[in-house]
């Protein structure tokens, strides 16, 4: 299998993957009996979102070599989707690693050790909403920047570029208009509309033949 194709599937399975991860990703901090299977839940599920971050890296490394890194935009769209990815993962290590082990020693905590946990528990919410936004924000240029330096016409090729431009500005511009609230719900749409077209890359990366050049 060739790279491209390669590239293709890990974009489509990673894509899939962060859907999953999105419909089950359990909502606000679990108070009742469940609480245990719902820490779990969360642990496995942002344990998910961590282990897919160098999947859909891979993916978006073998479409910038494809397109060809000799080009501005492919190179830089790269690099924006590199550290979108790493935001991400830190993202999702505040609420699967340490959220977790924060919520279990409240629930033994009181008085003055409980205060304490109860504030670093907002504190590990502030960064992860920080990475968050960070990272939608690099993914959606990152977007952008793959829609213009797409080489090929057509189609196809319109329709990646069309999407592009509507999914990355419109993602953008929802961000910085601080209407977009990155909890399960803002969050998914986000994964939603960015993982559209990253499958719709990954169909045209999979059409496109090798690049001459191996870089």
């Amino acid at each position: 299998m060739t790279l491209e194709r390669t590239g293709a599937a890990a974009l489509i399975a990673g894509t899939l993957a962060m859907l999953g991860v999105m419909a089950l990703h359990p909502s606000g901090v679990p108070h009742n009996a469940d609480a245990e299977r719902v820490i779990l839940l969360g642990i496995v599920v942002h344990g998910v979102a961590i282990a897919v971050a160098p999947l859909l890296t891979f993916g978006m490394f073998a479409l910038s070599r494809s397109i060809g890194f000799a080009k501005p935009a492919s190179a830089l769209a790269f690099f924006f989707y590199l550290f979108g990815a790493i935001t991400v993962m830190l993202a999702a290590t505040m609420s699967g690693l340490v959220a977790p082990r924060l919520i279990q020693n409240m629930m033994s905590a009181t008085g003055a050790e409980k205060d304490l946990l109860h504030g670093l528990l907002r504190l590990e919410w502030y960064l992860n909403q920080s990475f968050a936004t960070l990272h939608v924000g690099f993914f959606s240029a990152a977007i952008v920047l793959y829609a213009l330096a797409w080489p090929e016409k057509g189609i196809l090729a319109a329709a990646i570029q069309i999407a592009g431009f509507i999914v990355g500005i419109g993602v953008f511009a929802w961000l910085v208009s601080g209407t977009l609230t990155l909890n399960v719900h803002g969050m998914g749409a986000v994964v939603v509309a960015q993982g559209a077209w990253f499958v719709l890359a990954a169909v045209g990366l999979f059409v496109r033949k090798p690049p001459a050049d191996t870089i």
